[in-house]
């Protein structure tokens, strides 16, 4: 069984096996220039000449993309064989956007009709079968969408983030433009995205100014907007981060994109030592109430406002937002299809919750996530830490200990964090030292993200400091 809840729209590919137990900086230029040749001539390594592109009757007919799940190298072996472009969701369990984006848009079955171009393949990025995808390909955010040129595994684009099923099927067709045309505000577009990818976030705002100076098609455009917008934010810039997105969210069409500039640039006013962004504040209330945007989009907006409110100390505005978010989760919770698309709302409700101070409303839902799910780790954890909240430390600690037994990869770092929290609540501080040396030793040698290592280096301090403070003989 799968330790997470299982995506219901997607099915494997005929002849993929079951489920089983970064990149290197590329230039971009290099890259859609061996995607141009991909598909023009008798395939290369020994593989059979490259299939048409020019889609079939049959194949443009509405069907579910078929995945290959926690299988890169079969995925490879595949578009190599069938002369196509690689296209990897990484993903993780804990991670409600990549969550989101397998159930309500991956599974979309207009995706289907781009099966004659791609093989569509995921990858549980905390699995340990998973570890040499993610040491060749470092994920910094999560999910992160993965666009691979299979004949020398040369990374064409890394998006990190969430999308529609519209903004993926435009963002495949631009990545096929630019095998056939090498549009120069593509080229610049994917090289802002390497460049943002591997942390050079001023360059990367840098460039993306400079594919929207190049007039870019609309939806091209609203994703530069996007990668700005982050790339300000990662480099600091708070102030330029709101002022972009003040001064270009209202004439962005609705998605993905829009969500993110919103959210990210009320970050960017939270953390400023002056009110600033008021307005942005107030559009993206109107945004919301008009709706159309994913449902993991529209949420991210309403934590970005519950935020702003709290770093303002606006606690009726705090309030008032995250009443109207956790409204809006539970409706869409009891909309939704199967409880693996019910889940999908669980650490946003969460969130909501707390923001409330009424965290006992999370635990019927996590719950009924842990009768559904009997492997999945993070109902457990969720409860873990809606307990402690809540200074029932008893039930937190059972919680804590289920969650401990179940999981797996770099997420044991947040769990024995949660853990440790939980003893020292509890006034153990060995069981505290015990859960954080067990993590650190555990994940010693895991390939481990930016963030993934930062809180590791979190831990040890932490770990250091209880050290220290422990009495001599013990």
């Amino acid at each position: 069984m799968d330790a997470h809840p299982p995506r219901q729209p997607l099915t494997r590919a005929p002849g993929a096996p079951a489920r089983r137990r970064r990149g290197p900086r590329l230039a971009a230029l290099a890259a859609l220039v061996a995607l141009a040749s991909l598909g023009a001539s008798s395939a290369g390594c020994g593989g059979a000449a490259p299939t048409p592109v020019t889609p079939t009757a049959a194949s443009a007919a509405p069907h579910p993309v078929q995945f290959v799940d926690d299988d890169y190298p079969g995925a490879l072996a595949r578009a190599r064989r069938e002369g196509k472009l690689l296209f990897v969701d990484a993903w993780a369990p804990w991670c409600h956007s990549c969550l989101s984006l397998r159930a309500y848009v991956l599974g979309d079955p207009a995706l289907g009709r781009l099966e004659d171009r791609w093989v569509f393949a995921s990858v549980d990025t905390e699995r340990d079968g998973s570890r040499a995808f993610v040491e060749r390909f470092r994920n910094t955010a999560w999910p992160t969408l993965w666009i691979i040129d299979p004949k020398t595994e040369e990374v064409v684009l890394a998006w990190a983030g969430t999308t529609s099923v519209d903004e993926l099927a435009s963002l495949l067709a631009d990545v096929a433009e630019a095998r056939a045309k090498r549009t120069p505000a593509l080229v610049t577009f994917v090289d802002a995205a390497h460049a943002a990818h591997d942390g050079r976030a001023a360059e990367a705002a840098r460039l993306y100014r400079e594919v929207l100076a190049k007039a870019p098609s609309e939806h091209l455009r609203a994703r530069a907007l996007e990668g700005l917008v982050t790339s300000l934010s990662d480099a600091g810039e708070r102030e330029a981060c709101v002022d972009v997105a003040r001064a270009e969210a209202r004439a962005m069409p609705k998605g993905a994109s829009l969500a993110t500039v919103l959210a990210t640039g009320l970050g960017c006013a939270a953390a400023l030592p002056a009110p600033r962004g008021d307005d942005l504040a107030t559009y993206a209330e109107a945004i919301l109430g008009q709706g159309g945007l994913v449902a993991d989009d529209a949420s991210g907006v309403y934590e970005a406002l519950v935020e702003l409110c709290g770093e303002r100390r606006d606690l009726q505005g705090k309030r008032r937002h995250a009443a109207a978010w956790a409204a809006f989760l539970e409706e869409r919770a009891r909309a939704s299809r199967d409880p693996a698309a019910r889940a999908v709302f669980d650490p946003h409700r969460v969130e909501a919750y707390l923001a409330l101070e009424e965290p006992a409303r999370a635990i019927p839902m996590l719950e009924a996530s842990a009768r559904d799910f009997p492997r999945d780790y993070n109902p457990h954890a969720r409860l873990a830490r809606v307990r402690l909240a809540m200074k029932d430390l008893a039930e937190a600690e059972a919680a804590y200990l289920r969650a401990s037994a179940l999981v797996y990869g770099p997420r044991t770092l947040r769990v024995a964090a949660l853990g440790a929290d939980v003893a020292e609540a509890r006034g153990d501080r060995a069981a505290a030292q015990a859960r954080l040396r067990d993590a650190l030793a555990k994940t010693e040698a895991m390939p481990l993200g930016r963030g993934q290592a930062k809180l590791r280096a979190g831990l040890a301090t932490r770990l250091a400091k209880l050290d220290a403070a422990a009495p001599s003989g013990m």
